[in-house]
């Protein structure tokens, strides 16, 4: 007997219960046929979920499978949020569409960004949305795409381009998402910044130092990788500051934490920059030793975080993030991160041991 998350026994047809039970003997070499999957369709979701699930535990299934799936409320509420925000007002999303624990076995937990976004939208808490869309923006690019009908992919796609518009810090991985998604990836195949470690001897100059610098676009950020005969790396993030962003930074941000990975012949690391408003710019950089190799990479590796995120980072990443900070009030932005931490949170005391 087989019982659903409320402890009630599930209903399953006997042709149902045939089709299953070949498919488990045969597992993993057992592609339903298109009747199967007629039979499977008309089963409740509880028993498709709880099938696709042990399925996706415990090997490959093909992606059309995970097709089976209630994928028309998905489809609904992300058209539902796209009219939602596409508006100069926020509207009424409709009825609550809950999507709860069905969509599981897809991977990424995209759902659970979903509805968090739904949410936001019905509370107008632009706090919300922001930390919703951060997360369903990283999480779009986790997932494997074939395993959503084509019709669920669109309307996920256009509501990432309604997100990009709603909040252009988002921009780059909206449209990573979205591309992604619409199965376009080779039109967004922008490298970011590769460069030689060992740099050329220079003709005669008047600076004592010399560096190389690869500039590149991450809209609306520019980074900028720089290596240098001291024995540094430096790589810097900066965005044009528009009249309206200094409200929407310390309301949805707090501090704007962009996620970054540097890579060498060996192995790649992520990093977090505090970006902090100066004049007409949001900017901020890191510093590292240059690494053992002939080159050094970095780009953008994710959309940029806030204090509201700030719980979920991993230690290790942090550590590293403030050690390679260059200067003091990228040091204090960090320490506006720790006290934002319950007393207890072990990140806190990461942050302070770092900065100190």
């Amino acid at each position: 007997m087989e019982l659903n998350e409320l402890a009630m026994p599930l209903v399953i047809s006997e042709n149902g219960v045939r089709v299953i039970s070949r498919i488990e003997r045969h597992w993993p070499d057992a592609a339903p046929s298109e009747a199967e999957l007629r039979v499977l369709s008309n089963e409740s979701v509880d028993v498709r979920r709880l099938l696709l699930a042990r399925l996706a535990d415990e090997g490959r299934p093909p992606a059309e499978l995970f097709h089976l799936l209630p994928w028309h409320l998905v489809g609904r509420l992300a058209d539902n949020l796209t009219n939602a925000l596409g508006e100069a007002e926020r509207s009424d999303t409709g009825a609550v569409i809950r999507l709860r624990h069905w969509f599981r076995p897809v991977g990424s937990r995209f759902t659970a960004s979903l509805e968090q976004l739904d949410e936001g939208v019905r509370e107008d808490d632009r706090g919300l949305i922001r930390v919703a869309a951060t997360s369903l923006c990283t999480r779009l690019t986790e997932l494997d795409t074939a395993r959503l009908p084509a019709t669920t992919r669109e309307a996920l796609a256009t509501l990432t381009d309604t997100l990009a518009r709603d909040n252009r810090f988002l921009g780059h991985a909206a449209v990573r998402a979205a591309t992604r998604l619409r199965h376009e990836e080779d039109r967004f195949r922008h490298p970011g910044a590769h460069m030689a470690t060992h740099l050329v001897d220079a003709a005669d100059t008047s600076s004592d130092v010399r560096r190389e610098s690869n500039e590149f676009e991450r809209p609306p950020f520019t980074l900028r990788l720089t290596v240098s005969a001291t024995g540094r790396v430096t790589l810097s993030a900066r965005a044009l500051l528009t009249p309206d962003d200094d409200a929407r930074l310390a309301r949805d941000y707090g501090v704007v934490l962009l996620p970054v990975k540097i890579a060498d012949a060996q192995s790649s690391a992520r990093y977090w920059l505090t970006l902090q408003a100066t004049g007409t710019y949001l900017g901020g950089s890191i510093s590292l030793p240059i690494p053992r190799g002939d080159f050094v990479e970095a780009d953008i590796d994710g959309p940029p975080a806030g204090i509201a995120d700030a719980g979920t980072l991993d230690p290790d990443e942090v550590e590293r993030s403030v050690l390679a900070v260059t200067a003091y009030s990228a040091v204090q932005q960090w320490q506006t991160v720790a006290r934002s931490l319950s007393a207890n949170h072990p990140l806190r005391d990461v942050i302070e041991r770092a900065a100190e």
